[in-house]
């Protein structure tokens, strides 16, 4: 886990829409991510 205020890790990931979205898309905005690696799954 990040401590507040850490510099968010360079990742890449796509979208919804299938558009690539990577860590720079949120340069300069204060950015929550959130993961939920079992969402949706049958697992």
């Amino acid at each position: 886990m990040l401590e507040p205020g850490a510099q968010m890790p360079e990742f890449s990931l796509r979208d919804p829409d299938r558009e690539r979205v990577t860590n720079e898309s949120f340069h300069g905005d204060i950015t929550v991510i959130a993961f939920y690696p079992m969402s949706f799954t049958g697992g």
